[in-house]
């Protein structure tokens, strides 16, 4: 459906087509051991345009390399219509970037390749398309520069690759809105929420509903996507949304209840109401215990 949804776009692009764009593929070692560790760049040069959509498939001999992991961090894309994700030999990606990028090395995500077997293994983009940020959604030339990696015999120390700083920053605060639509989930209310972390990349994002603040403490996470259908349609819960990294930071937001509860609705009331009742009922008790008895 997200595939479908941005070939949509380049469907109704204009028909003209300028130079506009390079993919590349790069890193800083292009002949590895099995066994050693190595990172590939993927790099966008938009050649003076503004371009605002991307998408693409990276390929590669998986007979000689295998993906150790993936990371996002620091990337120009905003929003991922589809994260880059491992497929078989392929990384499948899609997203966008409100405002545009014009620039002449855009990250778009970092791979960790591990040498797998000896050889010479190559890298290649494949399918990219990228789109002016015009307001047309016209599609871009788009040239690319793939990547070959020598693979020797030799196995490789244990040395790990090392990363520029560890990340111990929350991901960047963010405003989710609520919102409806009758082109989704019929007409129903939804929350829908982004947001970027610039050194290891979104991992996931949970989300909570209650109508009460004591009660939704307790409550546990739901693992979700933009957008989330709300559970309650009469937005009298507080929404909150977490988003977490991938070194496991989090930060949570929240969506104050757009409609207020009825008074008999509202149990943080009732509840503070009966502990009032109680310790007064306590200290009532305590004080005739405790009081000078008159002779």
């Amino acid at each position: 459906m997200k595939k479908i949804l941005f070939l949509i776009v380049i469907i109704f692009s204009l028909p003209s087509s300028v130079l506009a764009g390079q993919f590349s593929l790069q890193t800083y070692k292009p002949e590895i051991r099995v066994g050693e560790d190595v990172v590939v760049n993927l790099f966008l040069n938009s050649e003076g345009e503004n371009i605002n959509a991307f998408e693409g498939v990276v390929v590669f001999d998986n007979d000689l390399l295998e993906i150790e992991e993936i990371r996002d961090g620091n990337s120009i894309v905003n929003f991922w219509i589809e994260r880059p994700t491992e497929q078989k030999n392929q990384i499948i990606f899609s997203g966008l970037t409100p405002g545009g990028f014009n620039g002449a090395e855009g990250l778009m995500f970092r791979i960790i390749f591990k040498g797998k077997n000896e050889g010479e293994a190559m890298i290649d983009m494949l399918e990219g398309r990228i789109l002016k940020n015009d307001g047309l959604g016209t599609e871009a030339d788009l040239k690319t520069r793939n990547l070959k990696m020598k693979i020797t015999s030799s196995k490789a120390s244990q040395e790990m690759v090392s990363w520029p700083m560890r990340d111990y920053e929350k991901p960047e605060s963010f405003v989710p809105q609520i919102g409806r639509s009758e082109m989704i989930f019929d007409n129903q209310w939804f929350v829908a929420f982004i947001t970027q972390d610039k050194i290891s990349g979104i991992d996931r994002y949970e989300i909570k509903e209650s109508r009460s603040i004591i009660l939704g403490i307790f409550k546990p996470w739901q693992e979700a996507e933009s957008p989330h259908i709300l559970k309650d349609q009469d937005l009298k819960s507080n929404i909150y949304i977490k988003a977490i990294d991938r070194a496991g930071n989090e930060r949570i937001e929240k969506i104050s209840a757009t409609n207020k509860l009825k008074i008999y609705e509202n149990f943080d009331f009732w509840f503070i109401i009966v502990m009032i009742a109680i310790i007064s009922l306590i200290i009532k008790k305590c004080s005739k215990k405790y009081s000078p008895q008159k002779k």
